[in-house]
């Protein structure tokens, strides 16, 4: 009950509660409630003004005015677990991995999780799309289709998908990809035929955007090319501590490692500590954008900001 009104006054009511507004990040912020200990981040998405996020123990929700995570409904079963997680049009988009098997799952804002049929039945590390094909990365194989609920076929059974491919890069006007299991591997046929890059020892972290590649592998540490892959040259200002992880996002890459954050705005020549909000000295596994939202995956939870 509002109140009484005076017989003969005038009481205006006002809007009908709206609840809160969303809340603006202008800076990394700390949403680690309701997070996981020490889980990482495994992908991230916006749907209905819900940021969405994936560990290993599942899909976790952070409404827009809120500032605590809420577990969702969990459409896997078994040992199955996320290995990623995206937005493809009006859908959130899953893929999971397991000891022998795995796939893909989608919904939508009206829909519950649903199993795609029709992608492999493999452990499932990622699903890329690269012009008008989306492609799976799967144990065992490459495959691809048409849409990320169509048919899929298998592109290739190369050795390098013998083994999990954590990192694959396929940019949109890359005339190579590449694939990062126990060393990097790369293919100039759109995924049919793979050979071992020049790059020798395990690989830390590949990003590309354009012409232009950064790699850190544990042999040759970190390398840059801006001729699509074809050669490599080390970087002349490499990070001083290493690098865990690359992300591209349009001309801007960005590096990760037990240090904190760094950006470049030169095509990967140079990188700058890029904080925003980060503790110093913050180890960070990793970086997802997702709508207007940016997640900084740390060994103490999520930090979110807005671009």
């Amino acid at each position: 009950m509002v109140g009484d009104v005076d017989s003969g006054s005038s009481f205006d009511a006002g809007r009908p509660d709206a609840g809160p507004p969303p809340i603006k990040y202008t800076q990394f912020t700390s949403r680690s409630n309701g997070w996981p200990s020490g889980a990482a981040v495994r992908g991230a998405a916006v749907l209905d003004n819900v940021l969405y996020a994936a560990n290993d123990q599942g899909i976790y929700a952070l409404p827009a005015t809120e500032v605590t995570w809420r577990r969702e409904t969990n459409p896997l079963t078994g040992d199955l677990v996320p290995t990623s997680l995206q937005r493809i049009d009006q859908s959130l988009v899953l893929t999971a991995a397991g000891s022998t098997s795995g796939g893909v799952w989608w919904r939508d804002v009206d829909t519950e999780w649903a199993r795609v049929v029709t992608a492999p039945d493999v452990p499932t590390w990622s699903l890329l799309r690269k012009s008008s094909d989306y492609l799976l990365v799967g144990t065992g194989g490459l495959y691809g289709s048409d849409a990320f609920d169509g048919t899929y076929a298998q592109r290739s059974d190369a050795g390098v998908f013998a083994q999990p491919v954590r990192t694959f890069v396929a940019a949109p006007a890359q005339q190579l990809m590449f694939a990062a299991g126990a060393s990097l591997a790369e293919s100039r046929d759109n995924g049919v035929t793979w050979s071992p890059s020049t790059l020798r020892g395990t690989v830390d972290g590949v990003a590309a955007s354009g012409a232009f590649v950064v790699v850190s592998t544990s042999m040759d540490g970190q390398q840059r090319s801006d001729n699509y892959g074809s050669t490599f040259r080390a970087q002349t200002a490499p990070l001083t501590g290493g690098v865990t992880f690359y992300v591209a996002q349009g001309s801007t890459f960005w590096a990760g490692n037990n240090g904190g954050l760094f950006r470049s705005d030169d095509n990967g020549a140079t990188f700058t500590e890029a904080l925003n909000g980060l503790p110093a000295n913050t180890a960070v596994r990793g970086l997802y954008f997702a709508g207007g939202y940016v997640v900084a995956d740390t060994v103490d939870g999520p930090y979110v900001t807005q671009q």
